[in-house]
Parts: structure tokens; sequence; C-alpha cells
């Protein structure tokens, strides 16, 4: 049996924008639910964790549907990320050349992605080892990718690589031309 977990931010904020567009303060809302204002308040900041029948009787003051609470809307899980909007950043260089990333997917999320530029004879550094699951995808060029203790991996344009980062992990452009990779993890993208 799967533990279900309720999201109490979610639930605060959701309540707290049906309650305000109904132009209703706090006490109304009370006075109609007939919980108490200072439980409503700590509901909507997600300090309090209510049971169902709390949750029932604001739902039904504000006139929505209990499960409405528990199912996040799928909008706040999209994100669009225009190729204008992405800001390319250099977290390192190599042999004197900036090692350009930009990132391609922002927000919180479970998953971050960015997109590596690596120019000619450049490499990531030393091996890095961090948690989560990394995916490689080669846009452009030929690439390297050495995993610790494992094989030498040399990718071409489209190829894909995966890889748990617990294992060590850099990669190299021996090549003459740049290399653009789209890398998608598990684990925060650190810059």
């Amino acid at each position: 049996m799967v533990k279900q977990v309720m999201n109490l931010e979610f639930i605060g904020s959701t309540l707290k924008q049906h309650r305000l567009s109904r132009a209703m303060s706090i006490r109304e809302l009370s006075s109609i639910s007939g919980i108490a204002s200072s439980t409503i308040s700590q509901i909507e900041t997600g300090k309090n964790s209510p049971n169902l029948l709390t949750l029932k009787a604001i739902c039904d003051a504000l006139d929505i549907p209990v499960f409405s609470l528990f199912m996040e809307e799928d909008q706040t899980k999209i994100r669009l990320v225009r190729k204008d909007d992405r800001e390319p950043f250099v977290r390192n260089t190599s042999k004197g050349a900036p090692v350009k990333e930009s990132l391609i997917i922002q927000g919180k999320n479970e998953m971050y992605g960015g997109v590596v530029e690596m120019p000619p004879h450049t490499d990531s550094g030393a091996f890095s080892h961090h948690g989560g699951e990394e995916f490689v995808f080669v846009l452009e060029g030929t690439i390297n990718f050495y995993l610790e203790g494992h094989n030498e991996y040399e990718l071409h344009e489209e190829d894909t690589l995966y890889y748990p980062n617990y294992i060590g992990h850099r990669w190299e452009n021996k090549s003459d031309s740049t290399v653009k990779m789209l890398m998608v993890s598990t684990s925060p993208y650190n810059f």
C-alpha cells in the first residue's frame, strides 16, 4: 500500500487563492465553515496538517471539491523555457577556453537539464561524484566520456549515455570542433 503525503504548501495556497478570489476574509471563512480563524491561517501557510473533516468544512464554505486539494494542477508542473530566455553561464574553463552551459529546465523539479558547449580540446576536469542519475544526448560533434572504473565511451552526434551519478564521470572534447550536448540530471544543477 502506497502512503500518500499531503502537500501542505499546495493545499494552503490553493485554499487561500479560492478564499481571496471570493473576496472573503479569514474571519468570514471561519464563520461560514465553523473552523477557527487561527487554524485556517495555519493551513493557508502550510503550518498545519488538517484532517479531512476540517478540509471538507473549509472546501464546502468555499464551494470547491476536497479532491482538488490532492491533485496538484498539471500547469504547476509545466516549464517552458524559450531559447532566447536561456541564460548561459561559465562554470569552469579548460585550457583557457570557457565551457558554456545554459539551463533549459528552470524552477523546482525532479530533473534538471542543461546544454553544454565544449570548445575544441577541452575537458570537464576531475571525476565528479554526486547523487541521482544523468542522461547525455550529443547534439553536435564527438565527445569522450569516462566513467570511473568502467569503459571510455566515444559519443557521436545523437548518441546517448545514461549513468548513475555515484560513478565518477568526466568528459573530454578531443576534436577540433565545438561539441554541444544536452545533459539531464536528477541531482540539482550547481553553477
